[in-house]
């Protein structure tokens, strides 16, 4: 979510939220592992021509922008995991909150 919105749900939806995230970044940990995989493949078949070098290019661009996506998204996901913590941390003088 950008510009933050995720602060303003309560915390069923911010776990909720977590999970979906987690999802997202399994699907780019696929992208990463089938690309990987490819170019794996391309290179022990040989990359003789010039659509095999853009090819293996393409690959590695792509796996390396999922993974910055990936990295992104985790930095992110640890903020609304410390957000969750902070909440459910009980302040002196109040009782928990479950």
């Amino acid at each position: 979510m950008p510009d933050e919105r995720w602060r303003e749900l309560d915390d069923d939806a911010l776990e909720h939220l977590l999970v979906e995230r987690w999802l997202y970044r399994g699907m780019t940990l696929g992208v990463i592992l089938l690309a990987a995989g490819v170019a794996t493949y391309l290179g022990t078949r040989g990359v003789t021509t010039l659509i095999d070098q853009v090819t293996v290019g393409v690959l590695v661009a792509l796996a390396l922008a999922a993974g910055v996506l990936g990295f992104a998204m985790r930095q992110e996901d640890l903020r609304i995991h410390r957000e969750l913590r902070r909440r459910r941390t009980p302040r002196r003088g109040e009782p928990p909150s479950r």
